[in-house]
């Protein structure tokens, strides 16, 4: 015989009804807490469930953590910059963080809240601890600093309690030069983050790298490379055109799609005059035309390790050391960078 069906939310009272047992007996069956000798049969626990499961009662999540006095939820924060700019490697990293919060029974809630009210981006129900995605408010730092919440950064920085996760991007940076002078190229350009980046470390580290690696092999920058990257025809004609760059290096991959785009208007033909090498391996990089050579920041790894750094803090109270984890990059190179051919005589340098 069927369950009639309630008008309303039900309520563990209206499921003892129908079950004809006691509230307590319905909630400590639905919340599986079996402790200090509790027992019920068989056939009466699979009877509230499936009548619970008939009336679509859920369990009221507030009223639960008060009683084991956490939420076994993680907070997502500044998932705003995952909704800009298409194939981002912020889709990556939350995907890998919220599988491995998964693996500590974590469920995962994502705020993106009206900073023109408020300038904390916390959820207005209690967390158990957050995982701040490249930056968040000022303000927000402090109230979790402030409440003792666990909290871990990706490509960002906090407060002093928090841990975070960044890529190397020195080292990376690093490693992309000497690929392109090993190619033989010396005027290499740098085309700069947008107005629209976030500000924060990579930028320094990536052109503050470009420009210590080039002078350390006596070469110089090509002019405007600290410049805004505002529009691909203009960076162009002036980088190459003007300067004679015969190789650039893109802040991301989003630069570099535009350049491949500018280049294909201004009829420069990449990698025959000019090579192009971007940051993140997303996964337009290895489709376009040519396939772009690029320093893979680790999306999927930065999630993984975030996240096993906050389960950690959350599992230890005790012993946890705030810490910085720094990953190495891998270059991956495609047929959008190859060797600088002399003009002259047509011969690879």
């Amino acid at each position: 015989m069927s369950t009639p069906r309630s008008n309303g939310v039900p309520t563990i009272r209206e499921v003892a009804s129908h079950c004809g047992v006691s509230q307590a007996t319905v909630s400590r069956v639905l919340n599986g807490n079996f402790k200090h000798g509790f027992s019920v049969r068989r056939e009466v626990h699979q009877r509230i469930v499936d009548i619970a499961n008939s009336l679509g009662y859920r369990p009221n999540l507030a009223a639960k953590n008060l009683v084991r006095k956490q939420t076994s939820v993680i907070a997502m924060l500044g998932c705003d910059v995952a909704l800009g700019f298409p194939g981002n490697i912020y889709e990556a990293i939350i995907e890998s963080c919220v599988r491995e919060l998964h693996t500590g029974n974590y469920d995962v809630c994502m705020s993106v809240p009206n900073l023109v009210d408020s300038r904390c981006e916390l959820p207005p129900w209690k967390v158990d601890g957050a995982i701040v995605l490249q930056k968040c408010s000022q303000e927000t730092i402090e109230e979790m600093e402030r409440a003792n919440l666990p909290y871990v950064v990706i490509n960002g920085v906090g407060g002093l309690s928090c841990s975070s996760v960044i890529p190397d991007d020195i080292e990376a940076t690093k490693m992309a030069v000497r690929h392109l002078v090993e190619l033989g190229h010396t005027q290499i350009a740098y085309a700069g983050p947008t107005s629209e980046h976030y500000k924060h470390r990579s930028i320094g580290d990536r052109h503050d790298t470009y420009v210590s690696e080039l002078k350390m092999r006596g070469l110089e920058p090509v002019k405007n490379h600290d410049k805004v990257f505002s529009s691909a025809s203009a960076f162009l004609a002036s980088a190459v055109i003007k300067h004679h760059a015969t190789a650039i290096l893109a802040y991301d991959h989003i630069e570099a799609m535009r350049i491949l785009h500018g280049a294909n208007m201004l009829e420069i033909q990449i990698p025959k005059q000019v090579s192009l090498l971007c940051f993140n391996d997303e996964y337009l990089c290895s489709i376009v035309a040519p396939p772009l050579t690029t320093v893979a920041v680790p999306s999927r790894q930065m999630g993984q390790v975030a996240a096993s750094l906050l389960l950690k803090h959350l599992q230890s109270p005790l012993e946890y050391r705030p810490e910085c984890v720094k990953l190495s990059q891998d270059l991956i190179v495609r047929s959008s960078t190859t060797a600088l051919v002399n003009k002259s005589t047509g011969v690879m340098l």
